[in-house]
């Protein structure tokens, strides 16, 4: 029988809540009759879409489900989703407190639990994004990725050429770097290394550039990064990191929940009359907080004058030149926010709040 805590209800229609604990080969699923009280459980059915539909298939319904985000999970969602009323996309992050639970983790016990928060209704599912959107996320994902392996190589030659006393004053990808890697000559293995770690570059950097291409292609022909390209200093990749990562703008209700799902807002401590902001937590979307930031720096460089380059002088004033750029990338993707829900260009909006001002 179910565990002792799970509510039952003998007026509720006949129906099956399911958890489903899903990895890369297979999916543990538990679940139970809320009216009856019987527990359904199937150890490592394999993910395969014809042996797990036919496992579903063979359950008396209809089915409500849930299961957790993880790299697997859209595609095993689009296999699932036909055999629910209702399945249920949650993040982890927001279900478990590993820190205050002390009984064991299986997958049968999180499976069960994920069904009962399920029937309580104290699961609040995720946005899933469709193919096309999960395919922009492969694209600027892997752009963002292969220039982080260029810059690895890059320190990684730079700090074996100094270690043989070489003066590394220029970047390894200019002029001025090649002439220096021609040059260098260094013993064995250190010489070996070097060639290695010559080819690595090379070939992140072949990565780089077909992605980078394939990125200004996706950007140039996609309406919601032509609206974003109109901001100063917002290239191709920036547009179209926020066109992936954030999918349909009309999910987030305010400019500040969409700052906030790019993890720009503070934290806060508040009681009573006290409230206390402190740093950047750890949550929110990584890729969309990296884009806005390296945008906000390009901002606050440039010499041409907007509102983000004011914004970002006038934090200088009171803060350090690092929170100042959080500050414009959250300014940033509120306007963004307002561009997209109202399909107004850069220009459109900066003249809308004079003649508001």
């Amino acid at each position: 029988m179910l565990e002792a805590q799970t509510p039952f209800e003998e007026d509720k229609p006949e129906m099956l809540y399911l958890g489903l604990d899903v990895h890369g080969k297979w999916t543990t699923v538990v679940g139970f009759d809320p009216k009856t009280g019987e527990v359904v459980e199937h150890k490592r059915v394999s993910n395969e879409a014809e042996e797990i539909g036919v496992l579903l298939g063979s359950l008396a319904g209809p089915l409500y489900g849930a299961m957790e985000v993880g790299t697997n999970s859209w595609a095993m969602y689009r296999v699932l989703r036909p055999h629910f009323a209702e399945l249920v996309v949650v993040d982890p992050a927001r279900v478990w407190d590993r820190r205050r639970e002390r009984g064991a983790k299986t997958d049968r016990r999180d499976a069960l639990r994920l069904a009962e928060l399920l029937y309580r209704g104290e699961l609040e599912g995720v946005w899933i994004p469709d193919e096309r959107t999960q395919d922009l996320r492969v694209l600027v994902r892997g752009k963002v990725r292969a220039s982080r392996w260029v810059t690895k190589a890059c320190n990684e030659i730079g700090s074996l050429l100094r270690s043989w006393g070489y003066r590394v004053e220029a970047s390894l990808l200019s002029g001025q770097g090649r002439k220096l890697l021609q040059e260098a000559q260094l013993p064995g293995h250190s010489r070996r290394a070097l060639e290695l770690w010559r080819e690595l570059l090379e070939t992140a950097q072949e990565i780089e550039a077909e992605l980078e291409a394939a990125v200004k292609e996706e950007a140039k022909a996609d309406p919601v990064c032509q609206l974003l390209g109109t901001i100063p200093q917002v290239g191709p990749l920036t547009a179209l990191v926020v066109r992936a990562e954030v999918g349909d703008v009309r999910r987030f209700r305010t400019a500040k929940a969409l700052a906030s799902y790019a993890g720009l807002c503070p934290r806060v401590s508040q009681s009573g009359e006290q409230c206390h902001y402190g740093k950047l937590g750890r949550w929110g979307d990584r890729w969309l907080k990296y884009a806005l930031v390296l945008a906000a720096n390009r901002i606050a460089r440039g010499a041409k004058e907007s509102r983000l380059h004011r914004l970002y002088w006038r934090m200088c004033l009171r803060h350090n030149r690092n929170d100042a750029k959080v500050a414009v990338a959250r300014k940033l993707v509120q306007l963004m926010w307002r561009m997209l829900r109202d399909g107004r260009c850069w220009q459109e909006l900066e003249s809308l709040e004079r003649v508001q001002a």
